[in-house]
């Protein structure tokens, strides 16, 4: 008889049958890995378009997964009471902000958010069933630390040449490849756990931890380049996390040295040469700097490298005794406390209180011009987030039950703004939810976030040896992306975000029970999923075609073709129903053809389907205006600016009220 260990054993293993050598989970782990890598690589930032192969790949991925748990083709993990939580909170959500859809102020931008929130749930079932592989904790972590690092070189190497990337010659701060510097910080910041996990372990070749801490020092200056206060604050955070569950620690804190020096080095050069860190500098200043830059990133990197290995060769013929490490350990948290409690007594004497801080913190965004470059780490002003942060909150008092609607801030924005600036997100992804998704909404969200960390709680102490150190750099990423969350808008960019739930679904999954199982009512269940993959492939790919009819029945309209401009218009209304942009194209079209009865009706009805948007107002006034004159077309015109005061529908109806 077996004893209770062996039967425990038994049950965390994947059954080895001759059949489970075609489970489509090995597939499914390498589709994982190409989509990781996709949404990290030409994802294109916040685009709609790669979203679409991606996210459907994606979504086709995760029925394949359902569909083979159900035929018993493909184990299913035994989630934890709170790994279920997380994920009936996730699909709670989805559906939430679907119905959001029904009392939207903006129904066809919700549609969009509903689709990318799909998308992500299809990357978390990714993630369950790639979780049931064994050694699933170190697959993901190392597939996404050669994605990171790719991301990482492909972004300094814009900075070497910068012909790479036409935003890097007009913007200085380091953002591709993902758009966006502040999320391209957060990928740096994915990279630093992963990196430590790679370097610290005695257990690795001396070349891999040397090259581990290279990978380090590429992270350390990327982030420092992206100019971001978010990341560099987050990326302090991440590493202190690593060093209290991670390990080990005195290796850990070894490598960050190592690596720490050759990044100040090059980064303090860096930050002096305008071709660098200025924008809009002359082409051949950019490429001179550029190429000085790419010389002083490889001596850093083979000073990192010649170092870290000698260290690594060193430390395994000589290693530390218990007692010196503790002695390390002891120093190094007195060190750090000492530089907290210096920093602190400094910014005193320098007379920065917390009310001036607060103060600078919430004063009026200053110019894009004065924040830029270097001088931007060192700014604690919000850069607009309080206001916009306000503006949410006042939404979510208006509507507190049911919100705005899922991804509606950008027209609460427009009604509240105090400045010119315009935003689709409040740069909070806690207040964003609560202000479009009402309490009911932000409790769901709430419930991924707590029952999320309470099921890796779990999963740290569930696994062992590399499997739990490999889970832990994947749970301080995870940490990163929440703590960043709360001051930028990550849920728009599925480079950070689809990793980040493909990678919470192996940690839910990694070390549980993973039975084959076999029922009564597999069939009708695999039918189930392929109904659900089939709509949710609908929901995606019918706005995206929407989109296009509208770009073309607009290209028709530059080449005077007003039939063809009609039919491609309508055809996108009729592929999108809640498409304001078809309906504004249709009317534009027939107003173009002559039919002013026709553009008013549909602007009309544009105006019925939102209301609160300036556009359908604004519309309907020129075409009034071109028909009847600008005292009958003020009302309409006064309707828009109250709906975007600070913007053109402001300026065209003060032009209206002071025309003869």
């Amino acid at each position: 008889m077996r004893t209770a260990l062996e039967r425990r054993a038994t049950e965390l293993e994947v059954p080895r049958r001759t059949g489970a050598l075609l489970a489509p989970a090995p597939l499914l782990g390498g589709l994982s890995a190409v989509l990781v890598a996709a949404a990290m690589l030409f994802s294109d930032g916040s685009s709609d378009d790669p979203l679409i192969w991606i996210g459907g790949l994606a979504i086709a991925g995760a029925a394949v997964a359902v569909v083979a748990a159900a035929v018993g083709a493909l184990a299913v993990p035994a989630l934890s009471t709170l790994g279920l939580a997380t994920v009936g909170s996730f699909a709670g959500l989805v559906v939430w902000q679907g119905l959001s859809m029904l009392w939207s102020i903006e129904a066809d931008r919700t549609w969009n958010y509903v689709n990318r929130s799909l998308v992500y749930f299809a990357f978390l079932v990714l993630g369950l069933a790639v979780g049931t592989i064994r050694r699933s904790p170190r697959f993901a972590a190392g597939w996404l630390a050669v994605v990171t690092a790719a991301a990482i070189g492909w972004a300094l190497l814009t900075k070497i040449f910068p012909g790479l990337s036409a935003e890097t010659e007009r913007v200085a701060r380091l953002n591709s490849p993902i758009g966006y510097w502040n999320v391209l910080a957060l990928v740096c910041v994915f990279a630093l756990p992963l990196a430590l996990w790679i370097a610290a372990p005695r257990s690795r070749p001396d070349w891999l931890r040397a090259l581990a801490v290279v990978y380090l020092y590429g992270a350390l200056v990327a982030l420092l380049l992206t100019f971001s206060r978010g990341g560099v604050a987050v990326g302090i955070a991440a590493v202190a996390l690593w060093l209290a569950i991670g390990g080990p620690r005195v290796e850990s804190a070894a490598a960050l040295g190592v690596a720490v020096v050759p990044t100040l080095v090059v980064v303090g050069w860096a930050f002096s040469r305008p071709g660098l860190t200025k924008d809009a500098e002359p082409h051949s200043l950019q490429v001179h700097d550029g190429r000085w830059f790419g010389l002083a990133l490889l001596l850093g990197g083979l000073g990192a490298f010649a170092v870290a290995f000698g260290v690594s060769r060193y430390e395994r013929r000589q290693p530390l005794s218990p007692a010196w490490r503790v002695r390390l350990g002891r120093a190094g948290f007195a060190a750090a406390a000492a530089a907290i409690v210096v920093g602190i007594v400094g910014l005193i004497s320098a007379g920065i209180t917390p009310s001036k801080v607060w103060h600078k913190f919430n004063e009026p965004a200053a110019s894009p011009t004065a924040v830029s470059g270097p001088s931007h780490l060192g700014s604690i002003a919000s850069t607009s987030r309080w206001n916009w942060w306000q503006e949410a909150w006042k939404a979510w008092k208006a509507h507190p039950a049911l919100g705005t609607g899922a991804g509606s801030f950008e027209l609460t924005h427009r009604k509240l703004r105090v400045d010119g600036t315009v935003a689709t997100e409040p740069h909070n992804l806690p207040l964003q939810f609560l202000s479009e998704t009402g309490v009911i909404g932000f409790i769901l969200f709430l419930g991924i976030a707590l029952a999320g960390a309470g099921a890796l709680v779990e999963t740290l102490r569930r696994l062992t040896g590399e499997d739990r150190l490999a889970a832990a750099a994947l749970v301080v990423a995870l940490f990163a992306y929440v703590v960043h969350g709360v001051v930028d808008f990550d849920w728009d960019f599925v480079a950070v975000t689809g990793s980040a739930f493909l990678a919470l679904g192996v940690l839910l999954a990694a070390g549980r029970p993973a039975p084959v199982r076999h029922g009564a009512r597999r069939g009708v269940l695999a039918v189930a999923a392929g109904a659900v993959a089939a709509a949710a492939l609908y929901s995606l790919v019918s706005p995206w075609l929407a989109a296009r009819r509208v770009d073309d029945a607009y290209a028709a309209l530059a080449g005077n073709n007003f039939a063809g401009a009609v039919s491609d218009a309508r055809s996108a209304h009729n592929l999108n129903p809640v498409s304001l942009d078809a309906l504004l194209a249709w009317g534009t079209a027939e107003a173009a053809r002559g039919n002013d009865a026709a553009a008013g009706r549909l602007y009309t009805k544009a105006i019925s389907i939102q209301p609160d948007s300036w556009r359908p107002w604004y519309y309907r006034a020129r075409l009034i205006d071109n028909i009847a004159g600008p005292k009958e077309a003020l009302f309409d015109a006064q309707q828009a600016a109250a709906r975007d005061p600070r913007g053109l529908a402001g300026a065209y109806a003060a032009s209206l009220a002071t025309a003869p």
